[in-house]
C-alpha cells in the first residue's frame, strides 16, 4: 500500500506489543518500519499521519486503538464506568475480581473517548433533525399523521458540581430529555385490584448546556420515534417557560397536548401553604383543600381560594394564584385522565435520579463540563438499552472495524 504512494520503508527490527484485553494482557512481537527517507517520512505523516508502520497490528486491526485496549476492553470499561459509583470504585474491581490492572485515569479517558464518539453521533442526529425541519418548514409541509400511538415527552433539569478554571467549582444544570409512545406501555391489574403500568421502550437525551440547543436534541429524539407519525404528542414537564417552547417551535400543526406535572403542582402548592398560610392545621386543609380543587377541575373555585394571597411573594416559591393562572391551559386533569392520559412526570422525575444524580450527583464529586456530557452521552445510551445497537457499531465502525458476530 504504502509503496503505491511512493513511501519507502525499512526495518527496525521487533518490537513487543501489549494490549490489555478482557483475558487479560497479550503480549507480542511484530516488526516496526519506519520511513527510509525525508520524502518517506513527509509522505507518511501527510497522507497518514503515522510516523511509524507495524503490519502485524495492521492486519489485526489495533493500530488504530488507543490506550493499548481492544474495542471490547474499552467498552466493557464504559459500561461499568457509567454505572460504577466512582472510577476508583471499579479499579478496584477490575483488579480484585479479574485481577487486571488498570488505573482510574484510564477509565476517565475511556469515557472521554467512547464517550465523545457516542455525543459526536448525537450531535449529528440533531443537526440532521434540525435540517429536515427546517426543509419541511420552508415547504410548508405537515406532518403525516399515521396515527401510531401517543408520543409523550418530558424534560427537566438537575444541577450538579462542576470544576472551573480557576481551581474552584460552581453548579450547572444538566437538562434530560425522555420520549415514549403509548403502544409500549403495559397496562396490568394488581393484586389489590388497581391498575398499573410499565413503560417497556424509552429513549433518554441529556445536554449540559443551553435551553434552545436542548430542545434540538429533544425534537432529534422525538423524531426518531415519530414524532411526526403518531396520532398525538403529550408533554408533561414542571411548567418551566423554556420547556414550554418545545411546543411553539417544533409541534406546529400536530395534535399536541401540554401537561403540568400533577406532582409539581402539588409540590409547589404546599410550598406556598407553608410560607403564607397561619397555623399548622390550616396550612395542611389549605393546601389539600386546594388540590382537590384542581384535580376535580374546579378551577374557578381554587382562584377564588387562592386571591386573598396573590400579592405574596417569597423566592423560589411561586404564587399559587398567578401559578393556576398561567397554567389554565394544562390543567384539565379530570379531562386528561378520562382519555387515559398520564397526568404525572414520573419518567424524567426517576430518569434523573439514576441517570444523572446517580452518577454525577455523589458526595464529593466535581466534574470537569465536556467529561460529564461525554459519560452522559454513553449512559443515555445504556438506560434507553441501546449500548449494543448503537454504542457498540459506532465504537467499531469509529476505529474502522466490525464486531465480533
Amino acid at each position: 500500500m504504502f509503496l503505491k504512494e511512493g513511501i519507502v520503508l525499512k526495518s527496525i527490527g521487533k518490537r513487543f506489543r501489549t494490549i490489555l484485553t478482557l483475558e487479560g494482557e497479550i503480549s507480542f512481537k511484530r516488526s516496526l518500519l519506519i520511513p527510509a527517507d525525508p520524502e518517506s517520512k513527509s509522505l507518511l505523516e501527510e497522507r497518514y499521519g503515522l510516523k511509524t508502520v507495524a503490519p502485524l497490528d495492521m492486519a489485526l486491526g489495533i493500530d488504530r486503538l488507543p490506550f493499548k485496549l481492544s474495542v471490547y476492553m474499552m467498552l466493557d470499561i464504559a459500561k461499568r464506568a457509567i454505572n460504577a459509583h466512582s472510577y476508583a470504585e471499579l479499579q478496584k474491581a477490575y483488579s480484585s475480581d479479574r485481577d487486571i490492572k488498570i488505573s482510574d485515569d484510564m477509565i476517565r479517558f475511556v469515557i472521554d473517548e467512547l464517550g465523545g464518539i457516542v455525543f459526536d453521533y448525537d450531535i449529528k442526529m440533531k443537526d440532521r433533525a434540525l435540517a429536515q425541519f427546517a426543509e419541511a418548514e420552508k415547504s410548508n409541509l405537515t406532518p403525516a399523521k399515521y396515527g401510531q400511538g401517543i408520543l409523550y415527552i418530558e424534560m427537566d433539569g438537575a444541577m450538579f458540581n462542576t470544576r472551573t478554571t480557576n481551581g474552584g467549582s460552581s453548579w450547572r444544570e444538566n437538562k434530560l430529555g425522555v420520549v415514549f409512545n403509548s403502544l409500549d406501555i403495559l397496562y396490568r391489574i394488581t393484586k389489590s385490584g388497581k391498575e398499573a403500568s410499565r413503560i417497556l421502550k424509552r429513549e433518554y437525551i441529556s445536554y449540559v448546556g443551553d435551553a434552545d440547543t436542548f430542545k434540538a436534541f429533544v425534537y432529534a429524539l422525538a423524531k426518531r420515534n415519530g414524532i411526526d407519525k403518531c396520532a398525538k404528542v403529550v408533554i408533561i414537564s414542571d411548567g418551566a417557560k423554556w420547556i414550554k417552547g418545545f411546543k411553539e417551535t417544533y409541534c406546529q400543526g400536530m395534535d399536541v397536548l401540554h401537561i403540568l406535572d400533577f406532582s409539581h403542582l402539588k409540590e409547589n402548592i404546599y410550598k406556598f401553604s407553608k410560607a403564607h398560610i397561619r397555623g399548622t392545621k390550616q396550612k395542611d386543609i389549605w393546601a389539600r383543600t386546594m388540590i382537590e380543587l384542581i384535580y376535580d377541575g374546579q378551577i374557578e373555585a381554587a382562584l377564588e381560594m387562592a386571591e386573598p394571597y396573590k400579592d405574596k411573594k417569597r423566592e423560589g416559591i411561586p404564587n399559587i394564584y398567578y401559578y393556576i393562572i398561567n397554567n389554565r391551559n394544562s390543567i384539565d386533569y379530570p379531562a386528561y385522565r378520562a382519555a387515559n392520559l398520564f397526568i404525572g412526570s414520573g419518567m424524567i422525575e426517576s430518569g434523573n435520579r439514576y441517570v444523572m444524580q446517580g452518577r454525577l450527583k455523589l458526595p464529593g464529586m466535581r466534574w470537569n463540563v465536556e467529561s460529564a456530557q461525554r459519560l452522559m452521552a454513553l449512559k443515555c445510551k445504556f438506560e434507553s438499552d441501546l449500548w449494543d445497537k448503537v454504542v457498540t457499531p459506532l465504537v467499531f465502525s469509529h476505529y474502522g472495524l466490525k464486531p465480533e458476530i
